[in-house]
């Protein structure tokens, strides 16, 4: 198994935030463990090139009521400068969360990579240096 890292950055709400690519387009990220999924403003579906799959569902966040949301195609992620990976993400609407960031004088974010993929790459978000790392089956 081989450890690779994505530096991350600390927003000043102690949000973490990093930088990715998906489907050959940078987004940014905020890191969420309390997240149970990973997800993609549905406002980008067209810009990542996100293929829905199944049927719309109803998900709840910590700050919004139910939201209708819906599954996508595993599509390709790179983190850093090793890690390439498959993930499939839940679309839906993040407007309230750029929002509230906003307000806060932070950018915009264009989803959230949650626990899904946190615990698939056996991560470990390490504050100090700042960096996500993640273990690789092969490489």
């Amino acid at each position: 198994m081989r450890k690779v890292f994505s530096k991350v950055k600390v927003l000043k709400t102690k949000h973490i935030l990093c930088k990715a690519w998906i489907n050959g387009k940078k987004a940014k990220l905020l890191i969420d463990t309390g997240a149970s999924n990973s997800c993609i403003n549905s406002v980008l579906q067209d810009h990542f090139e996100l293929q829905k799959y199944g049927e719309p569902f109803q998900a709840s966040g910590a700050s919004e009521g139910k939201m209708e949301a819906i599954m996508t195609l595993n599509c390709n992620v790179k983190l850093g400068r090793n890690f390439k990976g498959k993930q499939a993400f839940v679309l839906l609407d993040l407007g309230h969360v750029n929002d509230t960031l906003n307000s806060q004088g932070v950018e915009k974010i264009d989803g959230v990579i949650g626990a899904d993929f946190l615990k698939e790459n056996n991560a470990i978000i390490d504050y100090g240096q700042r960096k996500l790392f993640l273990q690789l089956e092969s490489f």
